[in-house]
């Protein structure tokens, strides 16, 4: 069954109205039809999550991973994982070796797609 936003969502998020619950509830709607194989309809209802609540750091992990898998190693999915980072260390659910796991992961994703910037200073 794809992934339909209902008008509210789509409301809420227009309004940039902050919905915890909802987001929860996109979260594993998101889960329910990544487990269906349904990948596109799941990352958007991650991503849906995500604009609905800009601290659930596991909706923003599982948008990142989703990002990964349909888009590759790419700037996109660097950015995906850098938007996790930001809120993950202040969520509480988001174990700590997770983070540190995801920080090495971008470490070498930034390596792979911007040779030579470790060195470089910041303008």
């Amino acid at each position: 069954m794809p992934y339909v936003p209902k008008l509210l969502t789509l409301f809420k998020i227009l309004l940039r109205r902050r919905d915890q619950r909802r987001a929860e509830a996109l979260w594993y709607e998101g889960t329910w039809l990544n487990d269906q194989g349904e990948t596109g309809d799941a990352r958007m209802a991650f991503r849906h999550s995500v604009l609905l609540d800009p601290e659930f750091a596991g909706a923003r992990y599982n948008y990142a991973a989703l990002t990964e898998k349909l888009t590759g190693r790419s700037e996109e999915t660097l950015a995906a994982w850098d938007a996790y980072l930001e809120v993950a260390p202040s969520d509480m659910r988001q174990p700590r070796e997770t983070v540190e796991r995801v920080r090495g992961h971008v470490t070498g994703l930034k390596r792979e797609l911007r040779p030579g910037e470790e060195g470089r200073k910041p303008e």
